[in-house]
């Protein structure tokens, strides 16, 4: 959490999820293991889904023409013959990497059960800075209420991992943008292992080389979601529930950001609940999700039905 008078911390680690897995231990650098683990397992639940289970997929832009604006949409053929649910998954990376095929692990279960899964992917830094991604992911968001409603969507809710945790939380500081008819189609709102106090990590140039995000003292404020002033009318939000996840084996500052942004949003009057995983880490929270079985897995399906 940021505190800038602590001097006894290594923030790089506190802001680092990698350095705190207690898999891979036998390993020279379980920190790098960690992450090369799993971009090859997200991208086989990518390429099983395209390979072995009956999925169909369509390929999207939501903006550009040659950049990084796509998203893909999973689903049974079923499923398009009517209307159904959406949901859409923003990965994380730091905003600097992945992409939509490390992205696919929780499309499975979900299809299974009458879903549509957007897959979203986005520009990286330093491509762009945070702000230009943050008005990036605005027109995203718009995007995806008239895919919604060109689709006869039901209802929709949003996954975000990581970054995309942080991603996911513009939905709800420019309600000017979406209308009461739209707000009332957002269902579920899962916020998973996010970061939403940018003031210390920004400075770290582990974190951010070269400040490609962009940033400085003034308006790092502007893209830290817990020092938002969260003006949205909460009771417009009708059928909105959402979740903030964290992992046991993560640092304390990102299991207390997530605490405390649960926290934010209950006293601005979201319905909201702060979930600790134990367990899990930073990375198999996501990898799990793919398994029909997995306590994570188990907690989306209750959560989303």
């Amino acid at each position: 959490m940021y505190n800038p008078e602590e001097k006894n911390i290594d923030l790089v680690r506190e802001y680092f999820p990698s350095y705190h897995t207690k898999r891979f231990q036998d390993q020279a650098q379980p920190n790098l293991v960690v992450q090369e683990n799993f971009v090859l397992v997200t991208s086989k639940h990518h390429n099983d889904l395209l390979t072995k289970l009956d999925v169909k997929v369509d390929h999207l832009r939501y903006g550009g023409s040659d950049d990084c604006r796509l998203v893909d949409v999973f689903y049974k053929e079923d499923t398009a013959k009517g209307p159904s649910p959406l949901l859409v998954y923003v990965h994380g990376g730091y905003w600097q990497e992945l992409g939509i095929m490390s992205s696919c692990s929780i499309v499975g279960p979900l299809v299974d059960r009458g879903y549509r899964v957007a897959v979203m992917d986005y520009n990286k830094c330093p491509q762009v800075t945070l702000p230009q991604l943050l008005e990036e992911f605005t027109s995203f968001l718009l995007w995806v209420f008239e895919y919604a409603e060109k689709t006869e969507t039901t209802r929709i809710s949003f996954v975000g991992h990581s970054a995309g945790a942080h991603l996911i939380a513009q939905l709800l500081h420019v309600p000017d943008l979406i209308s009461k008819e739209r707000r009332q189609k957002v269902h579920v709102m899962l916020f998973i292992c996010g970061v939403y106090d940018l003031r210390e990590l920004w400075q770290l140039d582990p974190v951010n080389p070269n400040n490609i995000f962009g940033l400085n003292s003034e308006s790092v404020r502007d893209v830290s979601p817990m020092l938002w002033s969260w003006l949205a009318d909460s009771a417009s939000w009708p059928g909105l529930n959402s979740h903030v996840l964290s992992a046991q084996n993560e640092s304390a500052t990102f299991i207390e950001q997530s605490r405390a942004f649960a926290k934010n949003l209950k006293e601005a009057g979201f319905e909201v609940s702060f979930k600790l995983f134990d367990k899990y880490d930073h990375f198999d929270i996501i990898e799990e999700t793919f398994d029909d079985n997995s306590r994570i897995t188990k907690f989306l399906i209750e959560a989303l039905f």
